[in-house]
């Protein structure tokens, strides 16, 4: 057997294994960048002083020096659009089963296996997470237990935000997004329907048609209820979850190589290296239709058909972050605010700019670091959607 290296026994532990043999390590590689968005995003605050340009406008009449000083704190502080991206992957990664089903006749997805995977490999951990954090919130923070229970049971069913309206779990802040990934998995099944449509430009202008649509339907709900709860649904997200849809479509269809070869594909990497910071400018455009998810589609396809793009997001150590990116999600902030913050960054000069860019950087790289130890014991057992068994002797 040849001698593994290092970097090979270091990452086995946390690479992905799948319960169907099929993989497709750039999808890790985007959940990495999502996950990764979402941690510098968290971090930065605890190196702001408030004075930093932090929006295009205030930016744009700085100095190019100014610029460039502040141009990593600008797209850092828009690294919560990363939970908009792993929408787009969820849309893709649960759609591809049913239209490989539409498309080619293979066997339909058991709906009976397709909850119970999910129900194993993402109720398990959140459970124990949630439990863990109703603890931590009595025994060491003083809470009241009376007062945090329906905050916990509310989260168990993931439907904090609908009870609470549209309020985060003080329990889990994050976890609003989980209930809506949750939403989606609950209809995903019948969405995919779609994919039984023959005719591929209907059945794509569907999903295209589906993003104004969906984003009218908020807007509706939102003035009748006198609420923002709805964005806190998936009423509200569902726009980017159909354009993961649509890739699931476009990677799946007989053309995708006719796709890739139609456009050489570095020129899909000068494609993407384009889209994606003009996806996170376009964060504070608010035209009339949100144009985002149809920006995060090009920003997909230019990795998923790119040269250098595609061998980026293959990289190992990549794929390995984005595989346990929902163990780092849901234990980022404790080791961001409970850990590093108060006992590792404490002297830290607020503005220092580009410094702290870097500490930035280093404080996320140690939370992730951390947080891998915890999905070896939380979310590894559970991660094929089986209960784990006991080796024999």
């Amino acid at each position: 057997m040849p001698k593994q290296s290092l970097s090979s026994r270091i990452l086995k532990p946390f690479e992905r294994r799948t319960s169907s043999g099929r993989y497709v390590p750039e999808i890790d590689g985007l959940r990495c960048l999502a996950i990764v968005l979402v941690v510098l995003y968290h971090s930065h605050i605890f190196f702001r002083n408030g004075a930093e340009p932090v929006d295009a406008h205030a930016l744009a009449h700085e100095s190019w020096g100014t610029i460039l000083t502040y141009l990593p704190n600008f797209f850092i502080a828009k690294g919560w659009f990363g939970v908009q991206i792993f929408f787009v992957i969820s849309g893709m990664v649960l759609a591809v089963p049913f239209a490989n089903h539409h498309f080619t006749g293979s066997g339909a997805p058991e709906l009976r296996s397709y909850f119970k995977r999910r129900l194993i490999r993402i109720e398990v951990p959140y459970l124990l997470t949630l439990s863990f954090f109703l603890l931590s919130a009595v025994l060491w923070e003083g809470k009241s237990f009376s007062e945090m229970i329906p905050h916990y049971l509310a989260g168990l069913f993931y439907s904090h935000t609908i009870f609470f309206d549209g309020a985060l779990n003080p329990l889990l802040s994050v976890a609003w997004t989980l209930e809506i990934e949750i939403q989606f998995y609950l209809l995903a099944p019948f969405l995919c329907r779609i994919f039984a449509i023959r005719n591929s430009l209907l059945r794509r202008g569907l999903f295209l048609l589906g993003v104004p649509l969906f984003e009218l339907l908020t807007k509706l709900l939102s003035e009748a209820h006198g609420s923002s709860m709805w964005d806190h649904t998936v009423i509200g997200q569902m726009g980017y979850f159909l354009m993961g849809m649509l890739v699931a479509d476009l990677f799946l269809s007989p053309g995708f190589e006719d796709l890739r070869s139609r456009m050489k594909s570095r020129a899909w990497d000068v494609v993407g290296l384009m889209a994606w910071p003009a996806t996170f400018l376009m964060i504070e455009w608010h035209p009339g239709l949100n144009l985002k998810p149809f920006a995060l589609l090009v920003c997909f396809l230019s990795i998923l058909c790119g040269h250098y793009l595609l061998a980026i997001f293959r990289n190992r150590w990549l794929t390995a972050v984005g595989a346990m990116c929902y163990t780092v999600y849901l234990f980022h902030n404790l080791m961001l605010y409970g850990f590093l913050h108060p006992f590792v960054f404490t002297k830290v000069q607020l503005g220092n700019w580009p410094l702290n860019t870097l500490l930035i950087g280093l404080m996320a790289v140690i939370a992730i670091a951390l947080c891998a130890f915890l999905f070896v014991i939380i979310e590894k057992p559970f991660a094929r959607g089986r209960w784990p068994r006991a080796k024999k002797g």
